[in-house]
């Protein structure tokens, strides 16, 4: 099976390569009137013309292949500028490829909190932690000239402004994760949700420190890392 390997030993249980069934054919096709011989310059031609066919079959299937996220290798680069990811330096192609995959499926989804998630699990991996919803009773919100909510929550005359319409991505740095690594992986959230939410919604992210939720003086990054 040298002809049709790039090694001369076959190893496993296909069925042959396409380029093998090409020659058959094409030998069938002369019928009884030339050689079949190996050796013979019949079959060195039709050796030929299956090579150039099952070449331009496995480009044809190479390129269907880069219109599939997770197969895509010499278009990785360019759906990704197409898209607006910039994946991190240290990002593996398996990893870009989920991210583009990600990122498509976003498109036409309805921004629901289900929809978020599944988006920044795939984004964040290990280092996205839930959403931190706030619910209306504890929302602090303005409208102008002011109004009550049903249920009791009041809202104060300004501009308009509610936290209800604030998504905050809770997120964890794994041990031995360095700080450099943590804040490229944070820096994507922007680059997917910004397309995917509606103007109305604002979103940032954080991450708690040693004493849990709340924001404490005594703590190192404090003032970039923790909620309010």
């Amino acid at each position: 099976m040298g002809n049709f390997n790039p090694s001369p030993e076959k190893f496993g249980a296909e069925e042959g390569h396409i380029e093998e069934h090409l020659l058959n054919s094409l030998l069938e096709a002369d019928g009884t009137a030339f050689t079949k011989e190996v050796d013979s310059y019949v079959w060195a031609e039709r050796n030929a013309e299956a090579r150039a066919l099952a070449y331009f079959w496995h480009l044809n299937r190479r390129m269907a292949n880069q219109w599939d996220p997770l197969r895509m290798t010499d278009f990785l680069p360019r759906f990704e500028k197409i898209l607006g990811i910039r994946p991190p330096p240290n990002e593996t192609d398996v990893g870009r490829r989920a991210k583009v995959r990600a990122k498509m499926e976003a498109y036409g989804a309805p921004p629901t909190q289900q929809v978020v998630h599944d988006l920044l699990t795939v984004v964040l991996g290990s280092i996205y932690a839930g959403l931190v919803h706030t619910p209306s009773s504890q929302a602090v919100g303005r409208v102008p000239g002011g109004a009550t909510v049903p249920g009791g929550v009041t809202l104060a005359n300004g501009d308009w402004y509610s936290t209800i319409a604030h998504l905050a991505i809770k997120t964890v740095q794994p041990a031995g994760l360095d700080d450099a690594t943590f804040y490229d992986a944070v820096a994507q959230i922007a680059l997917f949700l910004s397309d995917l939410l509606p103007t109305w919604v604002t979103f940032d992210w954080f991450l708690d420190g040693v004493h849990g939720a709340g924001f404490y003086l005594d703590e190192d990054r404090n003032l970039d890392n923790q909620r309010f």
